[in-house]
């Protein structure tokens, strides 16, 4: 009799822990999908109604109106336009809103409309010594520049590079050299009055890593061997942001590139081992006029870097577009040149007046940086009304479900028919591009949201909703 009893005491403490354990599974599934779907989102319907094109506009704006409304946190601005010059919807457009990385799309417009599609990072080699019978007696100059694949170490690609220029300094007679490897990285400094060291042009930028190899990784994070549940091990990287391969670093240009050069060179017997790199910048004291051309190497087009600033948002080509700005327009290849040509571009070009932006960089990542979202579509709308290079510069944009910082977002049929450009930094979220509707009607749309805090996830659901609303007109 006391076995049955103890059997059913069991029985019982069993069947309570299953049942508050299927009871907290739930409500913790309930609290994921609460989050994954809030509510003012979920209460309005995609669906326009409307019969006609201006019936639909009108009511797309009331449901964007209420979905601004009925949101908890931060400031929003707003600003959707007609290439017919309609407002379909404006709130707060000419207010000054941190944009994070949708500053790309000023920064990219800029270079590429100045500068043009066709435009290539330049790279120069000269001796200075004398040449005979294969043996250069002197040094390598390299001309450092702000070619983003070469002036960082982000990019495996730099590697094969550095290799197919020993194979071409073999085949202009160089098979010995009896000195050091010179870097001149004056395009960073101009012609300053006072002398700059090299070590005074380092500058921090946030990197993607996602394109490096093993041993540009190996400088900027640890590993470490772990044992699973399984038994088997596995290698972790540490010293990047959670599911990414962003790092803050700080960048002496082109140095890596020429050590990986110098090291190549040694490798191939045609340096010594105790050869080093000169890093020099802009001195009145060296003179050049001593140096002897050889030759150049050019790398990517505009065209192909603006798809790595645009589509994968990266922060160190966004800078170094602004860099070259600066290097081509003002001799000096600075952030504050780089952004005198775009204040001059806004201002005569695009037309819009200094007070819808206070720049800082060509990235967005600094919070210093404001701009209107009226801004960013007026600098849409001039791209597609004015520029030769339009197509260049809508295809370097993201397309939502296909490829960039947009492959999971703005789940919807048309939504091919978008191009646009993402924004995040902490507090802020931003998306602002291209769009076509379903009745054809094609439209440009800035969309800013600041004050978030650490939560975006809820600003950036909204961005979508109120894309796959315009969708629909």
């Amino acid at each position: 009799m006391r076995q049955q009893t103890k059997l059913s005491c069991y029985l019982y403490v069993l069947t309570s822990i299953m049942l508050v354990s299927t009871l907290l599974v739930e409500t913790a599934d309930a609290n994921v999908y609460k989050r994954r779907r809030p509510k003012v989102l979920s209460a309005v319907s995609l669906k326009l109604t409307g019969t006609s094109q201006a019936e639909r506009m009108a009511e797309c704006a009331e449901k964007i109106e209420q979905i601004l409304q009925a949101r908890k946190r931060g400031i929003m601005g707003v600003c959707i336009q007609t290439t017919d010059n309609e407002t379909i919807f404006a709130y707060q457009q000419n207010q000054l809103f941190k944009p994070a990385s949708n500053l790309k799309l000023i920064t990219s417009a800029v270079a590429i409309e100045t500068l043009g599609a066709d435009y290539r990072y330049r790279t120069d080699f000269f001796i200075d010594g004398t040449l005979k019978d294969g043996v250069l007696h002197g040094n390598l100059v390299l001309i450092g520049s702000t070619d983003p694949m070469l002036s960082g170490y982000f990019d495996k690609t730099i590697n094969e590079v550095v290799n197919a220029w020993v194979d071409t300094l073999r085949r202009y007679g160089i098979m010995k050299i009896e000195g050091d490897l010179i870097l001149d990285n004056s395009y960073y400094v101009g012609n300053r009055y006072q002398p700059i060291s090299a070590e005074e042009i380092r500058f921090a930028t946030v990197a993607n890593f996602s394109r490096a190899n093993e041993q540009q990784l190996s400088k900027v994070s640890r590993v470490r061997v772990i044992k699973t549940k399984d038994g088997k091990k596995r290698v972790v990287r540490r010293g990047f942001r959670r599911k990414s391969r962003l790092k803050m670093v700080t960048i002496e240009p082109n140095v890596y590139c020429a050590n990986t050069l110098l090291a190549a060179l040694q490798q191939a017997g045609m340096m010594h081992k105790d050869a080093h790199v000169e890093k020099i910048s802009y001195s009145r004291k060296i003179d050049r006029t001593r140096w002897k051309y050889l030759y150049s190497h050019y790398s990517i087009s505009l065209a192909e870097a603006l798809k790595a600033t645009n589509k994968r948002s990266d922060n160190f080509y966004a800078d170094q577009l602004l860099r070259t700005l600066g290097g081509e327009y003002y001799g000096e290849g600075s952030i504050e040149k780089g952004l005198e040509v775009v204040k001059e571009f806004l201002k005569n070009e695009v037309k819009v007046s200094s007070k819808e932006y206070k720049l800082t960089d060509g990235s967005g990542l600094s919070h210093e940086n404001f701009v209107t979202p009226h801004l960013i579509v007026e600098t849409l709308r001039y791209m597609r009304e004015h520029s030769k290079a339009f197509h260049e510069y809508y295809e370097s944009l993201a397309i939502p479900m296909t490829d960039g910082t947009l492959a999971g977002r703005i789940n919807h049929a048309l939504a091919h028919n978008i191009r646009a450009k993402t924004g995040s930094i902490t507090g802020v979220v931003s998306l602002s591009g291209y769009l076509k509707s379903r009745s054809g009607k094609e439209m440009y749309f800035s969309i800013i949201a600041n004050g978030l805090g650490r939560r975006s996830r809820h600003a950036k659901a909204l961005e979508d909703t109120i894309c796959k609303l315009l969708l629909e007109i």
